[in-house]
């Protein structure tokens, strides 16, 4: 009787210990299942929320391409949240088509070094496409010219704030674009100015020796993110001015070459005390194409980047809100120079903006 009672408990045991083990085995299997590729980009998510339905990160996802094979592991880049170092591999503007250019995904035809329209399996299409858009803004907030790189009409691809430039407790805001890409609505322009909009861009020249020139927004901005991209032709003297208010124009972040003192573009120029801000590397800017000042007004503080590298922080007494200004100085020894504004963004920081009558801005410093 002990006999059969010890084996119909073993019996019982061994049905609950498999009973145990089944269960686990099919917990295990279900999070595995549930869980997220470990290939996928699910790490890059976590900062960047935009890339899930950005499109190229998506149609590249979808052919198992991820943001690594690209941009590298970035390990040291994802280390710390609070301590962000670059990616492994960061493409500037004027890098985007040779990098896109890579023989195993976008082969360049008949010998060439880089990746054109002419390349496209449809390339009718492509130019069709071209002909509906040239001069116009995207709905990605592009503005589609005849150089424009692949991101301009593929999807941004790009941190949708500065590098760094948004602190962890604010409101993330919509970039808004000052320069719609077709005339200069929304700007002052000078009676007399050197500014016109030809191909989806802002474009300047220097002229004769006076006083320089300056195209204001409407719009006045208090606390706000600023992205403007620009090209230029050298020797040149240009700017971006930020704050302009009447007769107090603020600081302005400078475009130039000076040797005397040293000094580069993205230092920034206060009046009337000038350099307040001085930039000793030459090597930022891009001289034969595209590049990038980032800025950050909050308050009296103003912090700056050129082409995603920081310049440093200045602090400026002023009016609380301002006028946007791009500037060109007029210069006899570079009657020739030329100032192209592709992209002026700007991402509010607080309180809404607010327009104001048109008014006399002023010209020059």
């Amino acid at each position: 009787m002990r006999s059969n009672t010890r084996c119909d408990l073993y019996i019982i045991g061994g049905i609950i210990v498999f009973a145990g083990l089944t269960g686990l085995l099919a917990v295990c299997f279900a999070g595995e299942s549930q869980a997220e590729k470990p290939d996928g980009n699910s790490k890059c998510h976590v900062c960047h929320p935009d890339l899930k339905t950005e499109e190229i990160s998506t149609s590249h996802l979808d052919m198992d391409i991820t943001c690594d094979e690209c941009h590298g592991p970035s390990i040291e880049h994802m280390h710390d949240e609070m301590l962000m170092t670059k990616p492994d591999l960061l493409f500037g503007r004027s890098e985007v088509n040779r990098m896109c250019s890579n023989p195993t995904c976008h082969k360049p035809g008949e010998g060439r070094e880089v990746y054109g329209r002419e390349d496209h399996k449809d390339p009718v299409a492509v130019e069709a496409f071209f002909e509906e858009w040239r001069g116009r803004m995207r709905p990605n907030g592009r503005t589609v010219a005849s150089n424009s790189v692949c991101t301009d009409c593929h999807g941004t691809h790009n941190i949708t704030k500065a590098t760094g430039t948004q602190s962890e407790n604010e409101q993330p805001a919509e970039w808004v674009a000052a320069f719609n890409g077709r005339d200069l609505a929304g700007w002052q322009a000078p009676d007399e100015g050197a500014w016109a909009v030809k191909g989806g861009l802002i474009i300047a020249t220097a002229g004769a020796a006076g006083k320089g020139d300056t195209l204001w927004t409407e719009e006045l901005y208090g606390d706000y993110l600023l992205a403007v991209t620009f090209r230029a032709t050298w020797p040149i003297h240009a700017g971006v001015w930020v704050r302009g208010a009447g007769s107090k124009h603020g600081p302005r972040i400078e475009i130039f070459e000076s040797q005397q003192p040293a000094a580069f573009t993205g230092s920034v120029w206060i009046p009337p005390k000038g350099l307040a801000l001085v930039n000793l590397r030459e090597d930022l800017v891009d001289r034969e194409s595209w590049n990038t000042i980032s800025v950050k007004v909050e308050g009296d503080r103003i912090q700056l980047w050129l082409n995603a590298e920081e310049i440093g922080v200045v602090r400026a007494d002023g009016p609380q809100k301002g006028r946007i200004g791009l500037y060109i100085e007029k210069d006899p020894a570079a009657e020739s120079a030329e100032l192209c504004v592709r992209e002026v963004l700007v991402q509010r920081l607080g309180e809404p903006q607010e327009k104001t009558p048109q008014s006399s801005q002023g010209d020059g410093e």
